[in-house]
């Protein structure tokens, strides 16, 4: 399809050649072009119509949904065909959900498993803007003006980039697998963390350090009554007395017998 009319340029028809105040009449139909889960639409010529499926509806570029006024989603399923593209802030998920492989703003292409890291391109600080797909076989990070980072498979043919459930990322060609991050594991995906597994429950209290037992000098006049009654304002707690102490008979203590206050 013409780039002009697809980015909707007017004051000339550059995809039939007809200046745009030709009074030629021209049948117009109605495409559907999606920026993530929106639509817009778009008119241009049916002559242009005829070369297209009905069912077959591309994407819009991020930068166009962006004139547009509308929200890109982040992740653009598992999937890179020839010719397209991740920019800033998108990513890849495997359909498992476990994995993404994110162009970060810092411009380092990470593949992670649940937000942590298992593969990087290196190329942070290098202000990448692009990750594609190239028809003649090569994916590349590009910077503004020269490309910073490939694959090194120019040449193969139908390539695809694929996030998959095994965790690897893997560049297939029409031939088989040209390249992978060979980050594929048997292990099954890590679990989606719930926001209580997340936020660390806090410590219960520790229990408070009994008191120290103390020690008491029987005096004449004393009683285990008495004594009990002074240190624990309950003279019926005698018996906790008795038994720290080793006194079989409450009733029987005498004038300097040390006792264990519990």
């Amino acid at each position: 399809m013409c780039a002009a009319r697809a980015a909707g340029a007017t004051g000339s028809d550059m995809c039939s050649g007809h200046p745009a105040g030709s009074r030629r009449r021209r049948e117009r139909q109605t495409r559907r072009w999606y920026c993530g889960n929106e639509a817009r639409t778009v008119r241009h010529s049916h002559r242009l119509a005829r070369s297209y499926q009905s069912d077959n509806v591309p994407a819009l570029s991020a930068a166009a949904c962006r004139r547009e006024g509308k929200n890109v989603a982040q992740s653009l399923g598992d999937t890179l065909t020839a010719g397209k593209k991740l920019v800033k802030g998108e990513s890849l998920t495997s359909k498992n959900g476990a994995y993404t492989l994110t162009l970060q703003d810092d411009g380092n292409l990470v593949l992670a498993s649940r937000g942590k890291a298992v593969w990087a391109s290196g190329t942070n600080g290098q202000d990448v803007v692009r990750a594609e797909v190239q028809p003649d076989g090569n994916f590349v990070l590009y910077t503004a003006d020269k490309p910073v980072w490939h694959t090194d498979t120019k040449g193969k043919k139908d390539v695809k980039l694929v996030l998959q459930d095994d965790r690897n990322l893997v560049l297939y060609a029409a031939d088989g697998a040209a390249w992978s991050t060979k980050t594929e594991t048997d292990a099954p995906p890590p679990a989606e963390e719930t926001k209580a597994e997340a936020e660390a429950a806090p410590e219960a209290p520790a229990a408070p350090a009994a008191p120290a037992a103390r020690k008491y000098t029987v005096v004449a006049g004393d009683t285990l009554w008495a004594i009990a009654e002074r240190f624990y304002g309950d003279g019926n707690k005698y018996p906790q007395i008795a038994e720290a102490s080793g006194i079989a008979n409450p009733d029987l203590i005498h004038p300097g017998q040390e006792l264990t206050i519990p």
